[in-house]
């Protein structure tokens, strides 16, 4: 960690689906939106109330970002935890620049759903620049029914549910 960074959770929904950034061969980018919408209860009123959805792009490396790509979906429920940083650029003459949450962790929030959960073993899709092996964008990460079923130990593969709690 720096000195003097922002580190924030952030509880929302995915705007986008996740979009692969990069080439193929290049170390692992996910990029996509993030919204989140305060709600508060309004006693006089009796009812719920929405305030304005602020939103965050997401941008995730490495592993973080080739799992991201094969579990997370439009509209889902998510918890993003990580450094806000400041992208700047120019574009026609004109500088612009953005808030973006670069994730040190995703999940999906199990306050508002069920997930499973399947652990992939180290040294089956080294993902890091410059690592031997297949590419991480053309050898997803495996995680068939058949292959979860034969695993041979709880360390290598783990389900996990959780109860819809609300």
């Amino acid at each position: 960690m720096s000195i003097n960074e922002i580190k924030t959770t952030v509880f929302g929904f995915t705007g986008t689906q996740p979009t692969r950034l990069g080439q193929p061969g290049s170390t692992p980018v996910c990029s996509f939106r993030l919204g989140s919408t305060p709600a508060y209860y309004d006693a006089a009123a009796g009812v719920w109330k929405r305030k304005s959805t602020t939103w965050l792009t997401v941008k995730a490396f490495r592993t973080l970002a080739v799992n991201a790509l094969a579990c997370l979906h439009k509209g889902d429920p998510v918890m993003v935890s990580g450094s806000l940083v400041t992208e700047e650029w120019t574009s026609d003459g004109q500088p612009h620049s953005s808030l973006v949450l670069v994730a040190d962790g995703i999940g999906h929030d199990l306050a508002r759903g069920q997930d499973t959960f399947t652990r992939i073993r180290s040294g089956d899709a080294p993902i890091d620049e410059g690592a031997d092996g297949p590419d991480p964008w053309t050898t997803p990460p495996s995680s068939s029914p058949s292959e979860t079923a034969s695993a041979s130990s709880a360390a290598e593969v783990a389900s996990v549910k959780a109860p819809n709690a609300g």
